[in-house]
């Protein structure tokens, strides 16, 4: 049995008046809401928008048409007009609307007789079109997050050190001994953190990336503290950079959920959860395709501080649990604001 609330409806359609302006064939720009669960005397009028200098009086059910939804409509419509009357609403001429999820050609013919539209909808459709109208405006629901096969960090510096340099791709390359797709990956990741940047096919490296630069140690194969702490500040500062900074960040906060259930969190229980928490099960189809990325980001976040990883298991930092508390808030902003 579905259970569908009235009011979630009524929300979906207050909020996002595209979808109500669908239903209704009308221009969105046009509508206007002037009361929600109006008082009258006759009950609780759902909605009550202005349309093209007409009132639009809109009652939604979730259950198919039945008669007595004609009386409901018609003492809404009666106590209009009083109001009307008593120049305690505007005079404009009053159409009437019913929303319910199922009616025949007679229950149409009926409500005619009454000036009653009928408009027939599916919870189900406007729940949809209410995520991806939702989906379109907050940013970070479009993420999609990929690896690059870099697994560490680290590797990144020397590849922008040469780039700092001067050289180009192909002479990075030789200088490397790595393919022309690893060093590509790895400017790719570079990218994506804001260390490089592009411009007319040459790669120049930006103020982060020259600070990153600047505690360069040749033959380093790991972060240093200067370097981390760049990384790391800037990921908590724009975890919506990219969908490198993001992944990283949903990583450890996938970490912090399972923690509730047991801690340490082992990379197996870590690796099913990440994978579902950032929408790619269908991408990242098969095990070794989850180990490898789960494998990847772990890295990151390890390297970053945001985590320890002691035998295969991971531990939050103090580091960790505020950059959790931090996307929690951003996200929570970037919510409210898709919502104005």
């Amino acid at each position: 049995m579905d259970f569908i609330s009235e009011k979630v409806i009524e929300d979906i359609l207050t909020i996002d008046k595209s979808i109500l302006a669908e239903l209704l064939s009308a221009n969105p720009s046009e509508l206007s809401l002037i009361s929600r669960q109006k008082i009258l005397n006759s009950g609780k009028l759902d909605l009550l928008y202005l349309y093209n200098d007409e009132l639009l009086l809109i009652e939604i059910k979730v259950v198919r048409f039945y008669p007595d939804i004609i009386k409901q409509i018609q003492n809404y419509f009666y106590d209009l007009i009083e109001l009307q009357n008593k120049n305690k609403l505007i005079r404009s001429n009053i159409r009437k609307y019913v929303l319910v999820t199922e009616s025949t050609e007679n229950d149409r013919r009926t409500c005619q007789a009454d000036s009653i539209e009928i408009i027939n909808y599916k919870p189900r459709e406007i729940l949809y079109k209410f995520y991806e109208n939702f989906k379109e405006l907050s940013h970070f629901l479009k993420i999609q997050s990929g690896d690059y096969g870099v697994v560490r960090l680290s590797l990144l510096a020397s590849t922008i050190n040469y780039i700092s340099e001067g050289y180009l791709l192909k002479k990075i390359c030789e200088l490397e001994n790595k393919s022309e797709k690893t060093i590509k990956n790895r400017i790719s990741v570079s990218i994506l953190l804001n260390l490089i940047s592009k411009y007319k096919g040459e790669y120049f490296l930006t103020e982060l990336g020259s600070a990153f630069n600047n505690s360069y140690k040749t033959n380093s194969d790991s972060l240093n503290q200067a370097q981390r702490e760049l990384l790391s500040d800037f990921i908590k500062e724009h975890p919506f950079f990219s969908s490198i900074s993001y992944t990283i960040l949903s990583l450890v906060e996938s970490v912090f959920v399972l923690s509730k259930n047991s801690y340490p969190v082992s990379f197996e229980t870590l690796k099913d959860y990440f994978v579902k928490s950032v929408g790619k099960t269908t991408t990242w189809k098969a095990d070794k395709a989850q180990s490898t990325a789960t494998y990847i980001f772990s890295n990151y976040a390890c390297e970053l501080d945001f985590l320890i990883k002691i035998s295969n298991n991971f531990y939050l930092t103090p580091s960790g649990i505020q950059t959790v508390l931090l996307l929690q808030l951003n996200r929570a902003i970037k919510l409210i604001e898709s919502q104005k």
